[in-house]
């Protein structure tokens, strides 16, 4: 643990979701350049998640960051729960751009920012992304990558010149090929279902770098609040050799109370 770690609780029992974020600084950066937000809608069984990651070396990636997520997450969380999931974070990633191009105005530079959104209704789940950071479900203790990053690395992979392990620690692994910066971007659409007790992640390079899907769905897997869950899997990544941001956003399907009669 460094001592710049926030960790924040959203939804927990008595509710259909729990919901918990954790961001930590890390032990080199010299800033904390990951957001998240996460709302709950009424009822509980609706969600919008939201975590983006400034581009580490970028003048402005924490700026990039905040306006990414606070863009995404207006759009979100005003958006009619009735609407189609994918086109509502079509238009959360515009804004979230909309707002990095008015964060490159005023800074300068070539600020940017991953992004990854997520809208829970009942056990769907629709999830946008553009860049590395990464979706998960974990289901038990097996973790299922929902997301493709958009790095050279995993090009590689997909043209099978890399498997998935020598891509996590080349030395490329962060050179991101699409990201928000406050141009025009296709984010990719994803839909994935769930069932009680299992966790959808949202998180950073930071997480899955150091950190291998097998540990992950250990920590995951107990049954622990998931605010715990989250620090345990934070403070294994640091554990791991990580050095990066760490931040993780998740929400677990609870079982819905009886009603007493």
């Amino acid at each position: 643990m460094t001592a710049d770690r926030v960790e924040r609780s959203i939804a927990g029992e008595g509710e259909a979701l729990e919901i918990a974020g954790i961001t930590d600084r890390g032990p080199v950066r010299a800033q904390n350049q990951d957001v998240w937000d996460a709302r709950i809608g009424l009822g509980g069984a609706t969600a919008v998640l939201a975590l983006a990651d400034g581009m580490g070396g970028h003048k402005g990636g924490l700026e990039s960051a905040e306006a990414g997520v606070s863009g995404a997450m207006e759009v979100l969380s005003t958006a009619d729960p009735a609407a189609d999931a994918a086109t509502t974070l079509r238009q959360a990633v515009a804004a979230a751009n909309d707002g990095v191009a008015v964060a490159r105005q005023s800074i300068g530079g070539n600020p940017g920012t991953t992004l990854v959104l997520a809208i829970i209704t009942g056990t769907h789940v629709t999830v946008a992304n553009v860049g590395d950071s990464r979706a998960y479900l974990i289901s038990g203790s097996q973790v299922t990558q929902i997301t493709d990053d958009h790095s050279w690395a995993a090009g590689q992979v997909r043209l099978g010149l890399l498997n998935a392990e020598e891509a996590r620690h080349h030395q490329k692994r962060n050179l991101i090929e699409r990201a928000v910066m406050g141009d025009p971007v296709e984010a990719d659409i994803f839909e994935v279902d769930g069932a009680p007790g299992d966790v959808l992640l949202l998180c950073s390079d930071g997480l899955w770098e150091p950190l291998s899907d097998p540990a992950l769905g250990a920590i995951l897997a107990a049954p622990d609040p998931l605010g715990v869950s989250l620090t345990r899997a934070c403070d294994a990544a640091l554990a791991a050799g990580g050095t990066d941001n760490v931040t993780m956003v998740a929400a677990r399907w609870l079982p819905i109370p009886s009603a007493n009669v």
